[in-house]
């Protein structure tokens, strides 16, 4: 009896650990891409970096090219912004969602009485 529920604890365990350090990152990181896809779509990070040297609206003149290509310049950096920043918010919360265990492990060991 007492071999049956150490199998069902260390099964329960196991499946714990492939939660909570593989199955849930993959799930944060298809998150993240979905993000960087939605952003892609209101930002046009793709589509500027395509055309930077075309002119806005097809104007063909020569204030049509000197005011495109530093708008997509700019739009590009700022799109490069947003997903840094993006980027650092979903690893902070990878490293804490993997730290976390062992930090409350070590807490508990350290502050129980």
């Amino acid at each position: 009896m007492i071999d049956v529920l150490k199998i069902l604890i260390l099964n329960d365990l196991l499946e714990f650990f492939i939660f909570w350090y593989v199955v849930f990152p993959k799930m944060v990181l298809r998150h993240f891409f979905d993000q960087v896809y939605i952003l892609d779509h209101n930002l046009k990070f793709k589509a500027n970096l395509r055309n930077i040297t075309k002119p806005l609206y097809g104007d063909y003149s020569f204030i049509g090219y000197l005011i495109a290509f530093p708008y997509r310049i700019f739009r590009i950096l700022f799109a490069l912004f947003v997903y840094f920043i993006l980027f650092l918010f979903y690893l902070i919360f990878i490293i804490i969602w993997i730290l976390l265990p062992l930090f409350l492990l070590i807490n508990g060991f350290l502050f129980s009485k």
